[in-house]
């Protein structure tokens, strides 16, 4: 017997880091993603197969999963480490297959509490804002609150046209970056972080503009020490191609950054340049 679930990636568009202090942060699902089959298996709980390799792997899998009866298979197509919601992918998709496999559902509840305890294993005090638009899906507006997350699906009046490109630099991990915020405390910035989230929200909703929105929000990222020269280089890269605004997206430290564009044809013209520079880059609309 066998059970197959899918769980896609996200991208933060707005809020990273502040989201940890209260402030809302807004994410969208993607369509890259995760899919995890899990299979009756004799002996211990074992990974059969997985397309890439982590030493937390298996003992994050048992945070969910018995330690005995279980056999994992792993496909993914987001890139690892780069700030895109892989481990949360994981996570959702694991959740979802084990409900399957035992005849039952996971709703979103079960998904949030569930996966939070792999979350919390790769990345230490994760908002939970990962997990939770993996689950959702859509467009989600999200606040950490101390009874559960506070949780606005946005529906999006003009679809936005994204390249997301990888800098070549893997990500440093959650917990480290969030870490290194809490140890410089920069109130003022993730402050502004989260008061420009809610602009970034309210132009959303309103087919507002929000490319400049982005350009301050990478700013302030700056401001707080989690961007990186290599980052930088990409987010000036994808404004000098047409971006309407840029800046990294995820915690930081490498990883990956987005550009916004006005039309369908400029966002390919873009890809089609990066991709031709040597970059992994991928095209991605929300909305």
């Amino acid at each position: 017997m066998t059970a197959a679930a899918f769980a896609p990636g996200k991208l933060i568009l707005s809020g990273e880091h502040a989201v940890v202090y209260g402030h809302r942060a807004l994410a969208a699902a993607v369509s890259l993603g995760t899919s995890v089959v899990l299979s009756r298996h004799a002996g211990p709980t074992t990974i059969l197969r997985a397309n890439f390799q982590d030493d937390r792997l298996l003992p994050a899998l048992l945070t969910v999963l018995p330690s005995d009866g279980v056999g994992v298979e792993i496909e993914s197509n987001l890139p690892i480490g780069c700030g895109m919601g892989s481990s949360a992918a994981l996570a959702v998709a694991v959740v979802r297959a084990w409900a399957k496999l035992n005849g039952e559902e996971a709703d979103f509840s079960r998904c949030y509490e569930d996966a939070f305890r792999m979350e919390r294993l790769f990345h230490g005090t994760p908002s939970g804002i990962d997990h939770s638009i993996s689950a959702l899906g859509g467009l989600v507006a999200y606040r950490r609150g101390a009874q559960g997350p506070q949780i606005e699906k946005i529906a999006v009046a003009q679809a936005l046209f994204l390249v997301v490109v990888d800098s070549g630099k893997p990500a440093r991990t959650t917990a480290e970056l969030v870490a290194g915020v809490r140890q410089r405390s920069p109130t003022r910035s993730l402050e502004a972080i989260g008061a420009l989230t809610e602009k970034v929200i309210a132009a959303m909703k309103q087919s507002g503009e929000i490319g400049e929105l982005l350009n301050e929000n990478h700013r302030l990222l700056q401001d707080i020490g989690v961007s990186t020269p290599g980052l930088d280089r990409v987010v000036e890269r994808l404004r000098a191609l047409g971006a309407t605004g840029a800046k990294l997206a995820g915690a930081g430290g490498g990883g990956v950054a987005f550009g916004l564009y006005p039309t369908p044809s400029a966002q390919q013209e873009a890809l089609k340049k990066i991709h031709a520079e040597g970059l992994p880059a991928w095209g991605v609309t929300v909305g």
